[in-house]
């Protein structure tokens, strides 16, 4: 009868995580196995390689859609709802891009093998999700927009770099709620004059 595992995946893969985010690529099996409370030889029994531990280690987990929508949708304020979806794309990029960028710049990983982790680009797919989500609202005449998509690309990207900026200290580590909100309104609003618009069929 095999013996029962001392430590779950979860946890060891926790514990390599906080050493990596440490250490980067230079991060010690040795420190990983020790704070796990297991040996070398155990761990490498678990994931053969170092490479294979750190890609398991730091990839993200996929964006989880339907959570992140579940408080958009419930809003009735198209607006306050796209308020509410920006911070909820923001917190998922402010815990997706550390995780990434090691990831990234790693030279025996790069940025094919991780897509290859993720199946879908997690920025894609939340590309995908928000224009889908503008696609809705536009059919009901909640919102004017020529290209979802675009305007999805647009608030994808967008969210994306603060959460950048944050990782390089910028903004103090953390943008503020009301600068994410005026980034949206300017969205909401567009660049267009008003008189342009008035004059518009």
């Amino acid at each position: 009868m095999a013996r029962k595992r001392t430590i779950d995946d979860a946890h060891l893969l926790k514990v390599a995580r906080e050493v990596f985010l440490e250490g980067g690529a230079f991060g010690s099996t040795r420190e990983i196995a020790t704070r796990a409370g297991i040996s070398e030889a155990t761990l490498f029994k678990r994931y053969p390689t170092k490479t294979a531990l750190f890609l398991a280690a730091l990839a993200p987990p996929q964006p989880d859609i339907d959570f992140m929508f579940e408080a958009v949708r419930k809003q009735s304020d198209p607006r306050k709802a796209l308020h509410t979806l920006a911070f909820q794309v923001l917190g998922y990029f402010r815990m997706a891009i550390p995780r990434m960028l090691p990831l990234i710049t790693h030279p025996a990983i790069g940025l094919d093998e991780m897509l290859k982790q993720f199946g879908t680009s997690p920025a894609d797919k939340l590309s995908e999700a928000i224009a889908a989500h503008l696609g809705e609202l536009r059919k009901r005449g909640a919102i004017d927009v020529e290209n979802p998509f675009a305007a999805a690309a647009l608030i994808n990207a967008s969210l994306h770099s603060l959460a950048l900026f944050e990782l390089m200290g910028i903004h103090g580590g953390e943008v503020p709620p009301a600068a994410v909100r005026n980034m949206i309104d300017a969205l909401w609003r567009g660049l267009e004059p008003r008189s342009n618009k008035r004059k518009k069929p």
